[in-house]
């Protein structure tokens, strides 16, 4: 399912795409020499050991890009996943069973339902159900993946408090100059009179 208009999914993300690249690089060069074994093995059957090793290694590898490109979320180009300055709020989506969820603030925790099957919560006060996760990985890559979700979380609050913190500087900056700027009436001098100054005045 696409992202919502102006979010990038996790796969298309700059953290994203540096973390597959060497992967990629390792499951190409281990192809190579899968090939190449499973070739030479015709001739010495020896060489099926590491044609054996070849395979094995590039399904883990695959499996490893696999499951990290189809981590179920999405950020704009403010969120620190992508390689560019914040110039204003972050955003951060999930998709959950088809359906893209905001899903707030709060860090998110993976619980098994024996009716529900997984199901993910807000680790509020409340544990309040955020949604089902039909998802067919098992328990270790889906708590890999929400641990990334759960990090993308904590990256969001932490852009959006400091854009937060420089508004309430530039509001409180804006009153002080405010102040500054005001036309204050001019100041008038009183004269203070003693007894004998108010005796000798003519009022």
């Amino acid at each position: 399912m696409d992202a919502p208009k102006g979010l990038i999914e996790f796969s298309k993300t700059s953290i994203c795409l540096d973390t597959v690249k060497p992967i990629q690089n390792q499951l190409n060069i281990a192809l190579i020499f899968t090939v190449l074994f499973g070739i030479g093995s015709i001739f010495y059957p020896i060489l099926g050991i590491f044609l054996l090793i070849g395979i094995i290694f590039s399904y883990s590898n695959y499996n490893t890009i696999r499951t990290t490109k189809t981590i179920p979320i999405a950020v704009n180009l403010n969120h620190p996943f992508m390689d560019t300055d914040a110039m204003s709020d972050s955003e951060v989506m999930v998709c959950f069973n088809g359906k893209w969820i905001n899903p707030g603030v709060h860090l998110l925790k993976l619980t098994k339902d024996p009716i529900q099957g997984w199901v993910v919560h807000k680790q509020d006060s409340d544990l309040s159900i955020l949604s089902q996760w039909d998802a067919n990985y098992g328990e270790k890559v889906l708590l890999k993946q929400l641990t990334v979700i759960n990090q993308a979380i904590s990256l969001n609050n932490a852009i959006n408090d400091s854009n937060d913190e420089f508004e309430d500087a530039r509001a409180r900056e804006s009153q002080e100059s405010e102040l500054l700027e005001r036309n204050w009436l001019p100041e008038e001098e009183i004269e203070v009179q003693g007894p004998l100054s108010r005796f000798f005045s003519s009022e």
